[in-house]
This record gives structure tokens, C-alpha cells and sequence, in this order.
């Protein structure tokens, strides 16, 4: 019997570190999700998070300015949450 390898999810204090990046927007964008609503969303959606972290800055800018998503409907699905949860 294989084991299934679960992600490791970041420490609050390094995912507060990951979600500062090279533009103010995306800082208080990222910082104010961390803040105010990561903590709603289900382990996948944390991992997909995450893996949205290491998208270059422009990339993250435009999906959420919505100038473009990413071709990951669940992907997406998570950016709409860090839209809504940042608005709210």
C-alpha cells in the first residue's frame, strides 16, 4: 500500500511573508485575504492558495482585476473568494 503524500499547508507567519510582494496592491490585497477569510476556505482551496502565491505579480494583478483567470476553474473559484472576502 502506497501513501498519498498531503501538501504541507505554510505557517501563518510564513504565509504572511509569501503574500508580500513587489506592489503595494497586491500586499494589502493578499495581507487583508490572509487577514479576513483564509481561514474559511477548505484545505484544497488553501493548497490552491498557496500555489496561487507563486504566480509572478502582473499575473496575480490582472486575474484579480479581472483582466484574465486562470485556465484552473477551481483556481479561479479561489480568486473570486479573495475578491469577494477583500470587497466585503
Amino acid at each position: 500500500m502506497t501513501e498519498v503524500e498531503t501538501p504541507a499547508l505554510l505557517s501563518r507567519n510564513q504565509l504572511r511573508w509569501a503574500c508580500r510582494r513587489g506592489m503595494l496592491e497586491l500586499d494589502l490585497l493578499l495581507g487583508g485575504f490572509v487577514d479576513h477569510g483564509y481561514d474559511e476556505l477548505t484545505f484544497q482551496e488553501k493548497v490552491l492558495f498557496q500555489q496561487l502565491l507563486r504566480e509572478a505579480d502582473q499575473q496575480l494583478l490582472e486575474y484579480f482585476m479581472g483582466q484574465g483567470k486562470p485556465d484552473d476553474p477551481e483556481l479561479n473559484n479561489v480568486i473570486e473568494k479573495i475578491r469577494l472576502a477583500v470587497t466585503a
